[in-house]
């Protein structure tokens, strides 16, 4: 806990001022949390004499827990079905869950095979499965403070969601390899037969 301690004896018209300013930031990279809860204390003493005053701030800026969190790496899913995902987000302490955000709020990123595609994030309100369309990602908050992402993936290949909040410096990324669709059994649809007779 850092400590700053001020002692000052000031005479006539003088004054005392101080301030503390306490950063800290970090770089998290794998699957992994920061949670901060730095502590500073501040004291000033001062005899003062005649018209003197003392002033002090206390200034402590410690930016919000910053997680990344990643779903397991390449779930497989199939091209041309919707995925659905479900994201978390919270506020400032890491635990209490951010509600009503929009996407206005938040950063999208779709890579597909290394290659970054301008997929806009949309809202998914009112927007069921069957009218969802490929070349987009559907933000929908299903419950308070819950959300989902859906996304119709195009192409074969490994894709990553890249969800960003700036607001509280959180970011969700999902992983996929698109397989191709399953084809039908050969034991289902009409099968048919011709055979030519000699006359």
């Amino acid at each position: 806990m850092p400590i700053v301690n001020v002692d000052a004896s000031l005479v006539g018209g003088s004054a005392l001022t101080g301030q503390l300013i306490y950063g800290m930031s970090s770089v998290i990279v794998g699957d992994a949390s920061l949670t901060a809860q730095p502590k500073a204390k501040y004291a000033a003493r001062a005899a003062l004499v005649g018209g003197s005053t003392v002033t002090s701030s206390l200034s402590v800026f410690i930016g919000p827990v910053a997680p990344v969190r990643y779903n397991v790496p390449s779930r497989i899913v199939q091209s041309g079905k919707l995925v659905f995902d479900q994201v978390d987000l919270f506020l400032g302490d890491g635990m209490t869950r951010a509600q009503d955000v929009l996407p206005a709020a938040l950063t999208l990123r779709v890579y597909m095979n290394g290659r970054q595609l301008d997929w806009p994030l949309v809202s998914g309100a009112g927007v069921n499965d069957v009218q969802a369309t490929s070349g987009k990602v559907y933000w929908t908050q299903f419950s308070a403070g819950f959300y989902s992402a859906r996304f119709f993936p195009n192409a074969i290949g490994e894709w990553r969601i890249l969800i960003t909040y700036p607001a509280f410096n959180q970011a969700v990324s999902l992983s996929y390899d698109v397989t191709p669709p399953v084809g039908v059994s050969g034991g289902m649809g009409l099968q048919s037969s011709f055979l030519r007779r000699s006359p």
